[in-house]
C-alpha cells in the first residue's frame, strides 16, 4: 500500500474533522483558547476481535544469518507493498516467528480545543519492523517515519516528540538504548527520521529448564509540549509484540534463541519434501497425514465422530486445535507403544517388521499423540480405541524420513518450537 493511499484512508477515518485543512495552519489561536495536540487522522492501531485467528503460514523462517539492516529494509517493502492491510492492525503483520512489521499514518494539530483555529501540524507515516534471532537471545526493532511534513508557527519545530518500547521492564530483558526510548524535537526527527533499538537476555536466566523470559512490546508515541498548559498527544499501545528468549538447548537446533510466540508455524510435509525434490521418499507419510486430517474413514482406530485435531481453520477462529510439541522422551515412548496398540488390533501383532513402522498422527512427539492426548494418560488401557488419532503401518525409511529429517530437523529446529509449543499441520496438495 503506498503512502497516498494511506493518506486517503487516514481521511475516511478522521476522528475530528476539521474544517481549515484548505488554508495554511494560523500563525496564533486565540488567547483565551486552550491549545492542545489533537490527533486529525489517524490509520494503523486497529484492535484485532479476540476471537479472530492466530497468524501462521508453512513457509520457512526468513534468514536471520544476513544484515539486520538488510533484513529490516527487505521486509519493509514486502510489509508495505503486499501485507498492508494486516499490517495496519494492533497486531501488525507476522511473516513467520522471527520477522513482523507494523506501519500506520498520523497527523497531530496544535489547536484550541473545541475550535478550528490550527497553530501547526505535523503528519507522518511510520513503520515498525521487529527481527528475532535463532542463536541468540536478542530481538532488533527499528522505528521509520516517512513523509513527514510539518506546518505552521515554530511550535512545528521547537516541540519535542517522544517514542518509546516497553518491554525492559522485568529487569530479565535489555534494552539499548536503556530507556528504551528516544525524545528529539519535531525538527530533528524530520532530519533523523528513525530509531534502533536492541532487546537482549542473558544466557540461561529465567523460568524452568529452557530457561524462558516473556516480554510483551508496545509502541507509544507522544509530543509532549514545553508549555505545560498545553494538552500534549499521548498514545499508547499502538502496536505490541510477544517475545520470548529461551535457552532451550539441544532440543532447539541452536541453545540459545528468540521467537515471536504470537506467530503459530505450521508444518507441511508435502512443501517441504518438494522443495528437497523428495516428495516420493515420504509418499506413506503424506498420505498418511492427509487421510488424517481429510479422509477419517480412511484411518484407525475407527468410532463415530472421531476428528483428528491439527489443521488450522479460519472459520474457527480463535478455538483452534493445533498441535502441541512433547519432548518428554517417556511419554514419546508411550505414544509410539499406544499407536502400536492400533496396528496390531488391525494388521496383528507383529505385523511391524524391520521394514514397516508403525506411523502415527498425531506424532509421537506431540501432546496429542496416542497416549498422552487419549483417556489412556487418565489410567484407561483402552483409551487408545477412541484416540482422535491414526496408526497406519508405512515403510522403514519413509517414517523415519519424515520424522527426523523434515519434523524434527526441517521444522521444530529452524521454527524453535519448544516443549508444549502450538503447531498446525497442512498437506496442501
Amino acid at each position: 500500500m503506498t503512502a497516498a493511499v494511506l493518506k486517503r484512508l487516514a481521511v475516511l477515518l478522521t476522528t475530528t474533522l476539521v474544517t481549515s485543512v484548505a488554508a495554511a495552519p494560523a500563525a496564533a489561536a486565540p488567547a483565551s483558547a486552550e491549545l492542545g495536540w489533537f490527533v486529525t487522522e489517524s490509520v494503523g492501531g486497529t484492535p484485532v476481535p479476540p476471537d479472530a485467528p492466530p497468524q501462521t503460514n508453512s513457509a520457512l523462517p526468513r534468514s536471520t544469518d544476513r544484515a539486520i539492516a538488510s533484513a529490516e529494509d527487505e521486509l519493509k517493502e514486502v510489509c508495505r507493498s503486499e501485507h498492508a492491510e494486516a499490517a495496519a492492525t494492533q497486531e501488525g503483520w507476522l511473516a513467520d516467528r522471527f520477522s513482523r512489521c507494523h506501519i500506520g499514518h498520523r497527523k497531530v494539530e496544535l489547536r484550541c480545543a473545541g475550535c478550528t483555529t490550527v497553530v501547526a501540524s505535523v503528519e507522518f507515516d511510520y513503520t515498525l519492523i521487529g527481527v528475532a534471532q535463532n542463536g541468540t537471545r536478542r530481538v532488533d526493532f527499528t522505528l521509520t517515519f516517512d513523509n513527514w511534513t510539518a506546518l505552521g508557527g515554530q511550535e512545528r519545530e521547537t516541540t519535542p516528540m517522544r517514542v518509546d518500547l516497553s518491554g525492559c521492564s522485568s529487569g530479565l530483558v535489555t534494552c539499548s538504548p536503556g530507556s528504551g526510548a528516544r525524545e528529539q524535537l519535531l525538527s530533528a526527527w524530520r532530519l533523523d527520521p528513525r530509531f534502533d533499538i536492541t532487546m537482549t537476555s542473558v544466557d540461561n536466566t529465567g523460568i524452568g529448564a529452557e530457561y524462558l523470559v516473556n516480554s510483551l512490546v508496545e509502541l507509544n508515541m507522544a509530543i509532549t509540549p514545553v508549555d505545560p498548559k498545553t494538552v500534549p498527544w499521548v498514545e499508547s499501545d499502538m502496536t505490541r509484540a510477544h517475545v520470548r528468549f529461551d535457552s532451550a538447548g539441544q532440543v532447539a537446533g541452536k541453545h540459545n534463541g528468540t521467537v515471536f510466540s504470537d506467530f503459530i508455524p505450521t508444518f507441511d510435509l508435502l512443501a517441504l519434501a518438494r522443495a528437497d525434490g523428495n516428495e516420493q521418499g515420504v509418499r506413506e507419510s503424506i498420505q498418511h497425514i492427509d487421510d488424517a486430517l481429510h479422509r477419517v474413514e480412511r484411518t484407525f482406530p475407527s468410532f463415530p465422530l472421531k476428528t483428528p485435531p491439527g489443521e488450522f481453520k479460519p472459520s474457527l477462529g480463535a478455538n483452534q486445535r493445533p498441535l502441541h510439541r512433547l519432548v518428554d522422551s517417556t511419554l514419546l515412548d508411550r505414544n509410539r507403544a499406544y499407536a502400536g496398540k492400533v496396528c496390531e488390533d488391525v494388521w496383528g501383532p507383529g505385523a511391524a517388521t524391520p521394514n514397516l513402522n508403525c506411523d502415527e498422527f498425531p506424532f509421537a512427539s506431540t501432546r496429542e499423540g496416542a497416549y498422552t492426548g487419549s483417556s489412556a494418560s487418565n489410567g484407561d488401557t483402552n483409551g487408545w480405541q477412541t484416540w482422535h488419532g491414526s496408526s497406519r503401518l508405512i515403510g522403514e525409511l519413509d517414517n523415519q524420513e519424515s520424522g527426523r529429517r523434515y519434523l524434527n530437523l526441517g521444522f521444530y529446529q529452524p521454527q524453535r518450537i519448544l516443549n508444549n509449543d502450538p503447531f498446525f499441520v497442512s498437506i496442501d496438495r
